[in-house]
């Protein structure tokens, strides 16, 4: 997922020390009231690419199932994701298994006392460990206070964190992704000393996500910030090969797509892939983060590299009863199906200014249209080692 902490939308006036802490402005708390429009499209449009996975199906005409474990489209998703009960109220969520356990890692938190990468871990789904912070130290050139989309995935006997961070002392306020390694999954996490992927000459670089093709081969999936500074300049998202370490970029980076429908505005952001029996897949987000208009959008892909293109006019996931602007996703999967974690704004916030970023999780399920979300069980008992947690104390 996102994350456009160096960013200006229409919405912000001025910059806060954190992304939560936008100013809100005019929108205020959600009301259900104020959501029947938004609530209007969800219903109308937002479970796949091109709406027919939403739409009454004869049998005849129902779209080909591409996952055997694709349980039918939600047809009334008003409401579509469980709220994960680890505690977290932060954006970008990304879920994986390593070690044991669910590793659950989110945005960073600035205050009352900065986390730079709150980690929480389970063996049910259910009953979550208290949040650490998988990167107690930042590496020199990252600015404290503005850690954000994390990505955790394992490299043989190593693991790899990659985030999104602050450039310390640049102007105007940039953001580079940055590279960590430990040989725990929860940490703690080494900084590489330099930034990973930072495209200063496109504004900067956020977002990072791994993709593990069918042959193997992992990719680093991210963003380019020409958004910057509020800058209606339309991002990208691209593609580069990883080496098998984790540790390098190989090659140069290929675009996978650009804005190119009305609901996207000028940004598309915080690509994850999925790979569906031979079917490559890109999550997205895209529109400005702090707006309502931000959603959740799905495009098919000629592969890894891409290029993608959306298969329809609408969003996957928007603006819902649960909340304002429910982007920056991220897919996990396992044996027994795939999930869409985000993080909306919650309608009851606590200030209007500091709207609530609880983590939600949905099944999807893919069609030859595409992707829709779909109704079924949270992930649950999994069949996991039981491994101790590292302490931050010393």
């Amino acid at each position: 997922m996102s994350s456009n902490g160096g960013d200006t939308g229409p919405a912000v006036v001025g910059r806060s020390r954190t992304r939560r802490a936008l100013a809100w402005g005019a929108v205020g708390v959600v009301a259900l009231a104020g959501l029947a429009g938004a609530v209007a499209s969800v219903t109308s449009a937002p479970a796949s690419a091109t709406n027919r996975a939403h739409a009454p199906q004869r049998a005849h005409t129902a779209p080909t199932a591409l996952d055997a474990t694709a349980p039918p489209a939600d047809r009334a998703a008003l409401a579509p994701g469980t709220e994960v009960p680890a505690g977290i109220d932060q954006s970008d969520p990304f879920l994986t298994v390593a070690g044991g356990r669910y590793v659950l890692v989110t945005s960073g938190d600035a205050a009352p006392d900065p986390v730079n990468v709150p980690l929480s871990t389970s063996t049910d789904f259910t009953h979550w460990s208290p949040p650490v912070d998988a990167l107690p130290v930042l590496p020199p050139w990252a600015a404290p206070g503005f850690t954000w989309a994390p990505d955790l995935h394992r490299f043989g006997s190593t693991y790899a964190l990659y985030f999104t961070a602050q450039v310390a002392n640049h102007t105007p306020q940039t953001q580079c992704v940055g590279s960590a390694f430990a040989s725990s999954p929860t940490g703690p996490f080494t900084a590489a000393p330099t930034p990973f992927v930072c495209q200063l000459d496109q504004g900067g670089t956020i977002d990072p996500r791994v993709f593990v093709d069918d042959a193997g081969a992992p990719w680093l999936l991210f963003k380019s910030d020409q958004n910057i500074g509020g800058s209606p300049t339309p991002t990208l998202m691209w593609s580069q090969r990883l080496s098998a370490d984790g540790t390098q970029l190989l090659g140069s980076p290929t675009p996978l797509m650009a804005p190119d429908r009305p609901w996207q505005g000028t940004i598309v952001e915080a690509p994850d892939m999925v790979e569906v029996d031979g079917a490559y897949w890109v999550v997205y987000s895209a529109n400005w983060y702090n707006s309502p208009d931000y959603a959740v959008g799905a495009a098919r892909c000629a592969g890894p590299a891409g290029p993608c293109a959306d298969l329809g006019p609408t969003p996957l996931l928007a603006t819902n009863f649960q909340g304002e602007g429910p982007g920056e996703a991220s897919v996990f999967r396992d044996p027994t199906g795939t999930w869409l974690l985000y993080s909306p704004r919650r309608s009851l916030a606590p200030l209007p200014d500091v709207p609530a970023r609880p983590v939600f999780i949905t099944r999807i399920g893919f069609t030859r249209s595409g992707p829709h979300l779909t109704r079924g069980p949270l992930p649950g008992e999994a069949d996991l080692l039981a491994i101790p947690l590292w302490s931050s104390a010393p």
